[in-house]
This record gives structure tokens, C-alpha cells and sequence, in this order.
């Protein structure tokens, strides 16, 4: 009915399904190994689509054994009753009724936990007239961008949120569904593309992103793509919505994501579940902060609430997984640019600076369900003030790493000289952000390797530095088609491809070495 294409859901739900029941007897299994290689996928859009293939070489990231699917036949001879979930970036499985001393004495299997928390190892001037929004937006100097032209187009933005409700009729969003914006839906809720009900939580933190109606409200990035995932049960508080933020994240870094707007935050979870306690806030114990350092490591960047826990007696820390490092963790300030009094306080427990930013949470502008423009509280509302000119960000500077981009926002604050446990750096300026990006030490070295000339006509050079020993190099068209395939003896430190028979086009590389795979793209112009 809406048109739109679910052709990934299919497959990625084979790589990670995760249901929102309880949690009670449920295990985390995890496995020795994948028992496979990159090499072993000889087409690059079994793991991944163009568009994240493009931006793990754009962001320098290594494919690597975390981006392999879970060893099914491992799944298949834990003999559970049930898998209620599996994930690629822990090489495990989430099961229900399992015999744990059988399945502990199988070989493949590394290690078993409860679902206790375990802790990891590891353009054209656009003009706006805002109407209600102005004053959040602009008080982040977030209408330079808009003014510059940088609206979002060609960046996607994943929402992870409760329910959508009414989000496809109404008229500030029409931009997005007739115009193609929403790439897709899906809720790991109810493992159907029924993201409208229940819940109006994710319309809500939608609006401040990506709504455009002109003197009446506009968002921070209306003219992004969008991918809208129901992770959060909005009935219930359940260990179950964590499994479903990871799932959410894998999928999102297999579509190419390259912003997550997450505004959820998890501490205290229903009797009968397991909660987690102030000594837990290390950005490693929690499965979502797990998930989410895997998430900025992969090359996306991760904006989530620090959460509304400032005044409560019995937490007034940081919310999971905004404890995670790598990400933004958005805290609130209200119209006057002071902090607001529920916007949840760092620091983690190992010392580090929480929230990061701040952003207007506090008489915040958003939409009702019905369309209309009302006033709310919340670090719900200040993390899409934030992902929004992020994603506009990225536009404008497509080949910076997100490291960079990260640290561009953050050094753009007001307070990053003398950041504190209330608030962070402070507000950031995006006018400076745009004018003064910043350049940092890459998450992942990738070795010196380069290639050139880009576009080329008749031979394509590879180099590397001596810390890379490549073993192979592929070449693939973008339909996945292996046409090249290079053993790479020992000792060189670059070689010559001879591309002058190629159509013209775009084609992918894969340099394999004994951890995983460096993905570089380039193009081939006709002579």
C-alpha cells in the first residue's frame, strides 16, 4: 500500500530475529568461531547492500569475522526449544530451553550466560521558514547548514523508537513517503512491518527529524532517508527491547546506514526481568551498549538520549546505552540554554565525560499524532535536534570519517574545554562545525592501502604499507559478480590490474589478508 521495498528484510531476518517476549530462561550462547571466511562470500551483497558497501570504504572499515552470519549448523545442534534471536557482532544466539551442561560440553561452544549482563570484550539555499521549530533549530546554528543547502539528501538516517502511529497520513511527512524518503519499516517488536501501532513515541521523535511543512514546522534533516525500526515495546519494559536495538543495529550497518537516532534509554526493567544497577554504567556491560559501540566502530554514527533520570532519587545517571563510548549522548537544555533539571548526569563509572551534548529537550516542538505542533520534555526530543544536523553534516562533508564528524560536533560546543558531568560539552554551533572540521586518528587503521588513479581508464594500482600482508584481491561489478580473482605473492607491496576490458562502470575490491577484508570502490571511465 505505501510502496515501499522490503527486499533486505528477508535476509536479514535470518541473521537476526529477535522476539519481545519474556526473557525468563533465555541464554546468550556463544560460539569459538564462524567457521567461514570473508573469502568464503564470493558475492559482497550477501552481507551487505551498495550503499553500506560504499560507506565502509568511504569510512575506511574493515570487513572483518564480525560481519559473518552465525554459523547455523552451531545454532541448529544446541537442540533449543526455541531461537528467539541471533547476533553476527557477538557470534551468538539467544535460545529458551536449552540442556546447559549438554550444550556447554559442545565444542563449538565458547561460553553460555544468562541474560544477566555480561561484560563485552573488546547545495541550494533552502530558506526555511520554521514556524515552531526556529527556535530549537536555530539556537544549535543548525539553519547555516539548512541555509547552505544541507538538508540530508543522500544520507539515511535509521529511527530506533517505540510506534510510528499515524505517521504515513500525516501531511509534514507526505514528502517522505511519496518522494521515496522512507527506504523501509519494520518492527522487531511484533516481527512485522506494523510499525503504527501501538505507540506515537517514534512520530513524535520523527517529527523533530524529518518534518517538512513550511511555517509550521520543519525538521533537522527533512530531505534524509529514513529507515523506521520499532525496537522499543512501549507496553512493557522488557530485556527483550535490547536484543531488538541490536538486531535493529545490525541490520541498519547491512543497509548502509550512516546516522542512528536512537531516543531510548534502559536502567530499571519489569519484575521478572533483570535490571541493571549504577556500577553497570561502564559502556560494556549492557547488550544495547554493546550494540552500540559495535555501531560506531562499524562506521555509523550513534545519537542517543542520556535520558530523563536527573531528578530521580534512586538514578539520576546516564540511561544504557548512552554510556557507550564512540557515540553522542544528547542531554537537555530548555529555552534559555539552562540545563534542565530531569536531563540525566554523568559520569560513567570509569571516569568518562556524560552526556557529551546538550540540545532543546526542555518546551520542546514536536507534532502530535494528528499533525499539529505541541510543546513536551525530554532528551527524546533533544537527540534528534542533534542526528537531524549531524546527518546535514555528513552531506556537506561525505569523505570525513564519522570519527570526524563526532569530534567536529563535540569541539564545536561551548563548553569543550571545560566539559562537566552535567553538561558535557555543552551546545553545540554547527556553524562552526561547517567551518572548522576537524581531523582525527581513524578507528581502524587500513594500512596505507590506496588505489589509483580513480576513475581509471587502462591499469589500476594497489598499494599497502608493510604492516598489510594481503593474501587475495577480488574485484566485483555491482551486481555481485565475481570478475576478477588475484593471489598476491609475499614480499610486493603493490601490484597492477589491468581494467582496459572492462565495461564502464562502478566496481568493487575486496584486499583479503589473515583478519578479514579493506573494501575500496572505484571507477571505470571509457577510454
Amino acid at each position: 500500500m505505501l510502496g515501499l521495498k522490503y527486499a533486505f528484510i528477508g535476509l536479514f531476518l535470518l541473521v537476526s530475529t529477535v522476539l519481545s517476549a519474556q526473557t525468563e530462561s533465555m541464554y546468550w550462547v556463544y560460539f569459538q568461531d564462524k567457521n567461514a571466511s570473508i573469502s568464503d562470500f564470493s558475492d559482497p551483497f550477501q552481507l551487505f547492500s551498495l550503499k553500506a558497501i560504499e560507506r565502509k570504504a568511504n569510512q575506511r572499515t574493515i570487513i572483518d569475522a564480525h560481519d559473518l552470519p552465525v554459523h547455523q549448523p552451531f545454532v541448529d545442534g544446541l537442540l533449543a526449544e526455541e531461537v528467539v534471536g541471533k547476533s553476527k557482532w557477538l557470534n551468538a544466539a539467544l535460545v529458551r530451553g536449552i540442556d546447559s551442561v549438554y550444550v556447554a560440553s559442545l565444542p563449538f561452544v565458547k561460553r553460555i550466560d544468562s541474560h544477566v549482563p555480561v561484560k563485552a570484550v573488546f547545495a541550494e539555499d533552502n530558506g526555511f521558514s520554521y514556524g515552531q521549530s526556529a527556535l530549537q533549530i536555530e539556537m544549535l546554528n543548525g539553519d547555516y547548514l539548512h541555509d547552505l543547502g544541507f538538508t540530508g539528501q543522500g544520507v539515511l538516517i535509521a529511527v530506533f523508537d517505540g510506534g510510528f502511529n499515524n505517521a504515513q497520513n500525516i501531511a509534514a511527512f507526505s514528502h517522505l513517503w511519496q518522494g521515496g524518503g522512507v527506504k523501509g519499516i519494520y518492527s522487531f517488536v511484533n516481527q512485522d512491518t506494523n510499525i503504527f501501532f501501538p505507540g506515537s513515541h517514534g512520530t513524535h521523535v520523527l517529527s523533530v527529524l524529518a518534518a517538512k511543512n513550511e511555517g509550521t514546522f520543519v525538521g533537522t534533516a527533512p530531505d534524509a532517508d529514513y529507515w523506521l525500526f520499532m525496537t522499543e515495546d512501549e507496553v512493557r519494559e522488557v530485556n527483550a527491547e535490547e536484543f531488538n536495538w541490536l538486531a535493529a543495529a545490525e541490520m541498519s550497518d547491512s543497509l548502509g546506514v550512516d546516522v542512528i537516532n536512537s531516543s531510548l534509554g534502559y536502567s530499571t526493567f519489569d519484575a521478572g526481568q533483570t535490571s541493571y544497577s549504577l556500577s553497570d554504567l561502564d559502556g560494556q556491560t549492557s547488550i544495547v551498549s554493546q550494540a552500540a559501540q559495535f555501531a560506531a566502530r562499524k562506521g555509523m554514527l550513534v545519537v542517543n538520549s542520556a535520558g530523563n533520570s536527573g531528578s530521580d532519587p534512586l538514578w539520576r545517571k546516564i540511561l544504557m546505552p548512552a554510556d557507550a563510548d564512540s557515540i553522542l549522548a544528547v542531554g537537555s537544555v530548555g529555552p534559555t540554554q539552562d540545563r534542565s533539571i530531569f536531563s540525566s548526569k554523568g559520569p560513567t563509572v570509569d571516569g568518562r565525560i556524560k552526556p557529551d551534548i546538550l540540545a532543546m529537550g526542555e518546551q520542546a516542538r514536536y507534532l502530535t499524532t494528528g499533525g499539529f505542533p505541541t510543546i513536551g520534555n525530554g532528551t527524546s526530543f533533544a537527540t534528534p535536534m542533534i542526528a537531524g544536523l549531524a546527518a546535514c553534516l555528513r552531506q556537506a562533508y561525505p569523505n570525513h570519517s564519522t570519527e570526524n564528524i563526532r569530534q567536529t560536533i563535540l569541539q564545536s560546543a561551548d563548553r569543550f574545554l571545560t566539559p562537566d558531568t552535567l553538561h558535557g560539552h555543552g551546545l553545540p554551533n554547527f556553524q562552526f562545525a561547517f567551518n572548522d572540521v576537524v581531523s582525527v586518528d581513524e578507528l581502524v587503521d587500513d594500512f596505507g592501502v590506496n588505489i589509483y588513479p580513480n576513475p581509471v581508464d587502462y591499469s589500476l594500482t594497489i598499494s599497502w604499507n608493510e604492516k598489510f600482508i594481503p593474501k587475495q584481491i577480488a574485484v566485483f561489478d555491482i551486481g555481485g559478480r565475481k570478475i576478477l580473482n588475484q593471489v598476491v605473492s609475499a614480499g610486493v607491496s603493490q601490484i597492477d590490474i589491468d581494467v582496459n576490458h572492462l565495461p564502464d562502470g562502478k566496481y568493487i575490491i575486496h584486499i583479503y589478508n589473515v583478519d578479514g577484508a579493506i573494501v575500496k570502490t572505484f571507477n571505470k571511465h571509457g577510454n
